[in-house]
């Protein structure tokens, strides 16, 4: 016995297109306006900091230094405050706030030093929103004690577009 299953296939997609309004379900602006649950009802954003080095002496110089600047980066264009915050203050479990850890390493490379960082968020109060990943992980070469400039700032900059709404795109 042949079955034909046409008016099954017509059947079926008009009681698709009237679950969803008559409409697509996901619309190419619309999808894309959505911001990540991470990124939702938050008001403060904070910067957390830690630098590793093969020379302890340093660390405490360049993790500062490190955490002013994509602190201010971060800060350009915010539609929210973004603030340090220090190791064990409690503003970091903040339901409405979300935190940019930012973890670097200095290590020997020949006769220089380079910095390996990447940059993630976290925001303990919402759990269906965690990342597992953040921005893929940079190298910057270092001079001396300093961070470098334009170099620093391009890969710091890249690593903030992955990950904060309103750096992307820019």
């Amino acid at each position: 016995m042949q079955f034909e299953c046409l008016p099954l296939r017509g059947a079926a997609a008009v009681v698709i297109l009237a679950a969803c309004g008559g409409a697509p379900a996901v619309n190419g602006p619309a999808a894309a306006a959505t911001q990540p649950l991470m990124w939702q009802q938050i008001a403060r954003a904070r910067v957390l900091c830690l630098v590793s080095s093969e020379v302890p002496a340093d660390n405490r110089a360049l993790q500062d230094a490190l955490c002013a600047r994509v602190r201010e980066m971060a800060a350009e264009g915010a539609p929210i405050p973004v603030d340090p915050v220090g190791f064990g203050d409690p503003a970091v479990l903040e339901p409405d706030t979300v935190t940019l850890l930012v973890h670097a390493s200095v290590q020997a490379d020949g006769d220089g030093r380079l910095l390996i960082f990447s940059i993630r968020p976290f925001r303990p109060a919402r759990p269906d929103s965690a990342e597992l990943f953040g921005a893929a992980p940079r190298a910057v070469r270092l001079s001396g004690s300093a961070l470098p400039g334009p170099e620093l700032d391009s890969a710091l900059a890249a690593a903030l577009a992955q990950t904060l709404p309103w750096k992307q795109g820019a």
